[in-house]
This record gives structure tokens, sequence and C-alpha cells, in this order.
């Protein structure tokens, strides 16, 4: 069901590709971004990027985004705007300003708005906890945090919401971020040169387009209540990422040399979020590398 809908975070990855699906689908797309417009040009087209409403501000600027919103009437905000772990880590007081209290803002301009819900980008860090039990990452507890205030919201103020948890997300157009080494090796090899991964993973790693179709989903359907969702459950390692793309691409020269990676304690579980939109659709490794060499080749 399509109808109008504030995107913050429109100029990132996820966000240029949840804006493109979501005009294909007929939403009435308003963004809100500290950036232009140009890597949603880039990734979807003039044609999508021409129908969006884009307004350039500062997340962490309460009234600036109360405006936005309000002038917009959107039945449902879609929240993405963040900064990623290597900013959190490195400063974590001005992140927190856009991680946390853009998140806040978010929140409270949807409900003074009077908004459907609020879908939201949490992330699997939000779960991602050493053997002590402690949260691995500044980024995690940031978003931990904002699944705990979305569900305080819903009593304090009645908005209902979903945090969907992304984890390795990797497709065209994917250039920064801790986990941006999947898009790397592929980019190299797209490239005829060599690379050398040095992170070693187990975790999920999941396709931009199949993530983004689970953001659309969520905006379009009716939520009760407070939620925060995995978005897939499959675990692969380097090992099974190497074989994929070798698959696709030959010619491809990639090796492993390094231990630092990243583990994943515990399993994801999506049956909530098959519960809110229904049966879930995957896109495998060899299919999502697929997808991400030929959109590669069309943009070079």
């Amino acid at each position: 069901m399509a109808g109008r809908i504030v995107v913050t975070g429109a100029a990132g990855f996820l966000g240029s590709w949840t804006v493109k699906r979501l005009v294909e689908d007929g939403w009435q797309v308003t963004a809100f971004d500290r950036a232009d417009a140009g890597k949603l040009r880039r990734i979807a087209g003039d044609a999508v990027a021409d129908a969006v409403a884009w307004h350039q501000g500062d997340i962490a600027d309460g009234e600036a985004v109360g405006r936005v919103v309000r002038e917009a009437a959107p039945e449902v905000v879609c929240h993405m705007a963040a900064v990623l772990i290597p900013v959190c880590r490195a400063e974590p007081a001005r992140a927190a300003a856009i991680d946390v209290i853009g998140h806040i803002n978010a929140f409270e301009a949807a409900a003074d708005a009077g908004c459907r819900h609020v879908i939201y980008a949490s992330s699997a860090s939000a779960t991602a906890r050493t053997k002590d039990g402690t949260l691995a990452t500044v980024y995690g507890t940031f978003k931990h945090w904002n699944e705990e205030f979305a569900a305080t919201r819903l009593i304090d103020r009645g908005i209902a919401s979903v945090g969907l948890r992304p984890a390795i997300v990797y497709g065209p157009g994917r250039e920064a971020g801790a986990t941006s080494f999947v898009n790397n090796a592929i980019a190299d090899a797209v490239a005829g040169r060599p690379h050398v991964l040095t992170t070693r993973w187990m975790h999920r790693v999941e396709y931009v387009e199949e993530i983004a179709e689970a953001f659309v989903r969520c905006c379009a359907a009716r939520i009760k209540g407070a939620h925060a969702c995995d978005i897939t459950t499959v675990q692969s390692d380097e090992a099974h990422f190497m074989a994929a793309l070798a698959r696709v691409l030959p010619q491809a020269q990639v090796t492993i040399d390094g231990e630092a990676g990243f583990r994943e304690i515990g399993k994801a579980d999506t049956a909530r979020l098959a519960a809110l939109i229904g049966p879930l659709r995957s896109v495998g490794l060899d299919e999502g590398i697929a997808r991400t060499v030929e959109g590669m080749r069309h943009a070079a």
C-alpha cells in the first residue's frame, strides 16, 4: 500500500536502494539527508531521483526534521540516517548526535505528525556481543538503545515501529563502512585486479535489494506494536564467498590473509518479521554477486 513517506538517510547506500524501490512501488517520497541525491541518481537513475522531493539538512537538528515531516504529512517515516562503525568508534560523541539524537528526532517528528508508524535501520550490531556478554561496538550500543527507545516511545506516544537489523550488506554502490570488504573484493575482481581479504567472517551476508525489499514491505504493512527484527538467517564465511565469486567470475584473484573478523554469536530469527510482512524472499550469494557484478559493470 503506497502513500506519502519521508526517508531520512536517503543519500546512503541502503537508503538509495530503498528509495529506488519505494518510488518504483508508487510511493510519494520526501528525502532528508545532509548529502545531495548524487548516489541515488547513480544507483536508481534520473527518473527515480527526479521523482523525489529532496531536502538537505542535519538529522541532529530537531526543528529541521520536524519541519520537513510536518510539511510532507507522510503516513510513514523510514529512518535510515546514521554513521557507521568506524565513525562511532573514533568519534562517539559526534556519532551519537546522529545515531541517537537523530533517532529521537525522527520518532518525535513522526509522532507529532500523526504518522502510522516508523520503520528504522537498526543493525545486527545491536545484538552482537563478545564472549563476556558485552556489546561489541559503540555503533551496536547506539542501535541497541534505539530499539529500546522505540519500544518505550510506543508506550509514551503510541507510535508503532519496526527496527530492521541488516548485517553484512553488499551490492552496487557500497563504498564505506566496516563491512564493505565484500564489495571491495568484488570490485577488484570486476576490474581484473588481485585482492587480498584481511577480514574473516561467519555471519549473514545480505544482498542490498533483498534488504531494501524488507524495508519497503514494512513501510507498506499495517504495523502494531514495536518490533526489532533480523532479516536473514543463513550464515556464510569467506570460503563460501570466494567460491561463489569464482563461479560468477572465474578469473577472480581473491585470497585471504588475516585472522581478524566478524563472528555472529547466536542465531538470527526471522519469525517476527515474517509474521509482520509474510514470507521472506532470499537472494543467495551466487545471485547477489552476479547482480553486483552486473551493476558495477553498468556503472563503469
